[in-house]
């Protein structure tokens, strides 16, 4: 294999022109290949022999061939450690990235990840799949080079009492458990340039709250909607997110026990999916409850300019007396949109969140109709008599993402057109199964719809 390899790199003169090339270059033609190629070339001659052990990235993530023996292979991936660690030196790592399971000794990778961070490494992404509990190195959580980190593991992070990443602008954690209170909030506030922050399916183990105070941090997504293990624990808990400089937020979890958000005044865009998931409310009290919680929610993100909602969250918002009395007025919001089917009335949900956005401006629904429900007590009933006139006076952009020409769809469209004096276009796009006919049925009836603004224009496709 080296042979052909060498082969290869000779030209027509029988010269070896890329071995020639400067360290630099030769680094860069390798950051292409995986690591098994990549080490191979140190077969090649005595100039390839310690090239690739100075290469700025590495990446272990496809060292282990799928129809091979796996603790063969993890062996001998072991026994490979153990010869590259000294071949490391002081050489800079610009990304590291390294997945692993519980074959793997955990002392031999600690040992690994601790050499790597010794050569001031940037970026690193570990992914760790054991059942039990990995031990990452305490240098790890005091590296004063790392700028981004991803760490993805099915156990417990252990933290250390001592945390600081004076560099680090974006942290990402998917599928880890936190333990201590007290660390995790060290975790989250000692990194004083962080600029994005991702949790993902974290699970918050007999913790009463999770804080987050970050005053670089931009953007902030908490995302635990389709959880492999179908956790819920941030139910018990107390959110708190301190974040002056928050530009974008998004919450696609439970409902937390209590939320409070602080100095969130630069917010932009806000994407809030509330997810009951086994946790339905079964009395009037927990109804009121959840619903207490979510517009609470709301309060706090009141000067959002770019709202994304979904149906559950206004599932909840039904569950309120006065929704309109409970919300606060967004006079930032310029654009909303429904992420997904909203099973309840439309009137008691949606068009009082419109009513709180006086200059509100465009309106997108992604597939808010569910082709399979009708206007019963599980549907949509669009009562108009309830509909002001003024409701969509300022809106001048619609989507339907996905129209299905429903009588739930067809009646909020009629109500639309009907009353936004300002609308300048409404995009339709018909996904629609069944042949060309029955879409240009529903196009000719949106069609007769009387319109408020008599330049809108209606693009179907």
């Amino acid at each position: 294999m080296a042979l052909k390899i060498q082969k290869q790199l000779m030209d027509y003169q029988g010269k070896d022109r890329i071995s020639s090339l400067p360290d630099s270059l030769l680094h860069h033609i390798l950051s292409s290949l995986k690591i098994k190629p990549i080490v191979r070339t140190s077969l090649l001659s005595k100039r390839w022999r310690y090239v690739w052990s100075s290469i700025p990235n590495l990446d272990f993530r496809y060292w282990r061939s799928s129809r091979s023996d796996i603790h063969l292979e993890t062996e001998r991936f072991m026994n490979f450690i153990d010869r590259m660690l000294p071949l490391l030196g002081t050489s800079n790592i610009h990304r590291f990235s390294l997945r692993c399971d519980e074959l793997c000794d955990d002392s031999r990778i600690s040992a690994m990840v601790s050499s790597v961070i010794r050569c001031k490494v940037v970026k690193m992404n570990l992914i760790f799949k054991h059942k039990r509990p990995f031990l990452l190195p305490s240098t790890l959580f005091t590296c004063e080079s790392l700028e981004k980190l991803w760490i993805r593991s099915s156990s417990v992070l252990y933290l250390p009492k001592s945390i600081s990443f004076p560099r680090l602008k974006l942290l990402q954690l998917a599928l880890v458990e936190f333990t201590d209170e007290c660390l995790t909030e060290q975790l989250f506030s000692n990194c004083p340039v962080l600029e994005e922050l991702i949790i993902r399916w974290c699970n918050w183990v007999n913790m009463k709250a999770v804080c987050i105070s970050a005053p670089a941090l931009k953007c902030l997504i908490i995302d635990c909607i389709g959880d492999p293990l179908n956790i819920n624990i941030l139910h018990n808990c107390e959110v708190k997110i301190h974040a002056p400089s928050l530009v974008s937020l998004t919450y696609r979890d439970c409902i937390a026990k209590e939320f409070v958000f602080s100095s969130l005044s630069s917010l932009v865009d806000a994407k809030i999916d509330i997810d009951v998931g086994d946790s339905f409310p079964e009395t009037r009290q927990e109804e009121t409850e959840y619903c207490a919680a979510v517009t609470k929610f709301l309060r706090q993100i009141v000067n959002v300019k770019h709202l994304k909602i979904s149906g559950n969250t206004l599932e909840v918002l039904s569950f309120a007396e006065d929704l309109l009395t409970d919300l606060p007025t967004f006079y930032n919001l310029i654009q909303l949109e429904v992420l997904s089917v909203v099973k309840y009335y439309a009137h008691k949900t949606l068009f009082p969140l419109i009513q709180t956005a006086p200059n509100l401006e465009s309106l997108v629904f992604c597939k808010v109709f569910s082709p399979y429900l009708h206007d019963d007590g599980d549907g949509w009933l669009l009562d108009m008599d309830t509909v002001s006139e003024s409701l969509f006076r300022n809106i001048k952009f619609v989507q339907f993402k996905e129209f299905f020409g429903t009588p739930g769809e067809m009646k909020l469209a009629r109500v639309i057109l009907n009353n936004a004096s300002a609308l300048q276009m409404m995009t339709i796009t018909c996904t629609l199964s069944r042949d060309l006919s029955s879409k240009v049925v529903v196009m000719e009836e949106l069609l007769r719809f009387p319109r408020g603004s008599p330049s809108c224009v209606i693009e179907f496709s």
